[in-house]
C-alpha cells in the first residue's frame, strides 16, 4: 500500500485534515442539539401533563427504534418531496448539513432522555420532601438537586452514548454534501472514486475514527469516574 501517495500526497491529505475537521464539528454540533433536545424530552417526560408526558415517550420510542440510515434519507430526500407536494415549491437548497446534524441529534437525544429519565426516577423521594421542608420551589429542586445527581448517576451511560454519537458521525455518507463538508469517510471515499485505490484512504479514516474514539473515550470515562466517586463520596 501506497499511503504517501494515496493519503499524503497532495491534495488528498489536505481533503482528509478536512474531513477529520468536519468529523469533530458534526460530531460536537449533533451532540450538543442532543443534549438539548434530549432535556426538553425529559421535561415533557415529567411534566404533570398527560399531553406532555405522552409526547415524551412516543417521541423516545419513535427515535430510538427508527434507524439511523432511514431517518436521515428522509431528512434529505423525503421531506424536500413531500414539502413540494404540500407546499408547490421546491425545498430550499443549502440545507442538507443542518438536515444531517438534526437527524443525529434526534437520534441521539432519545437515548439522552431516557438515559436522564432514569436517572432521575433512581433519586428517593425522600430528597425531593427534604427539598419542598427548605422552601425549595419546584424548579429550583429540579434544576439544583434532582438534575445533578441524575447526571451523576447515569453519567457512564451517557458518556457512551457520546462515544456513540461521535462514531454516527460517519452515517453522512448517506447525505449529499458537498465536497467541502464531507466527513473524513466520505473525503476518503471521494480519493478512492479518483485514485481507485480504496485500501489506503480507509485504513487511514478508519484510524483516525479509532484514535478519535480512544480520546473522546478516555475523556468522558474519565469524567464519568469523577461523577461516580462524587457519589460514593456523598454516601459516605
Amino acid at each position: 500500500m501506497d499511503f504517501s501517495q494515496y493519503v499524503f500526497g497532495s491534495p488528498y491529505f489536505g481533503w482528509l485534515c478536512r474531513g477529520l475537521l468536519m468529523t469533530l464539528i458534526i460530531a460536537t454540533a449533533s451532540a450538543l442539539a442532543a443534549a438539548l433536545i434530549g432535556y426538553w424530552v425529559l421535561r415533557c417526560r415529567l411534566s404533570a401533563q398527560a399531553a406532555w408526558r405522552h409526547a415524551g415517550v412516543a417521541f423516545v420510542a419513535i427515535f430510538r427504534n427508527l434507524p439511523l440510515v432511514p431517518l436521515l434519507l428522509f431528512l434529505t430526500f423525503g421531506l424536500p418531496g413531500l414539502w413540494l407536494e404540500l407546499r408547490g415549491r421546491p425545498f430550499p437548497s443549502g440545507y442538507e448539513f443542518h438536515l444531517l446534524i438534526l437527524g443525529l441529534a434526534l437520534n441521539t437525544a432519545a437515548y439522552f432522555a431516557e438515559i436522564l429519565y432514569a436517572g432521575v426516577m433512581a433519586i428517593g423521594p425522600e430528597q425531593i420532601d427534604a427539598s419542598r421542608t427548605l422552601g425549595l420551589p419546584a424548579q429550583a429542586i429540579r434544576r439544583w438537586v434532582i438534575y445533578p445527581q441524575a447526571v451523576r448517576i447515569v453519567a457512564p451511560a451517557l458518556a457512551l452514548r457520546f462515544i456513540h454519537n461521535a462514531k454516527n458521525s460517519t452515517m453522512a455518507l448517506v447525505v449529499p454534501l458537498p465536497v467541502g463538508l464531507m466527513e473524513v469517510v466520505g473525503q476518503a471515499g471521494r480519493i478512492a472514486g479518483q485514485t481507485f485505490s480504496w485500501a489506503e484512504p480507509l485504513v487511514f479514516a478508519a484510524a483516525i475514527h479509532l484514535s478519535l474514539g480512544l480520546v473522546l473515550g478516555w475523556a468522558l470515562n474519565g469524567w464519568a469516574s469523577r461523577e461516580c466517586a462524587k457519589i460514593g463520596s456523598g454516601a459516605r
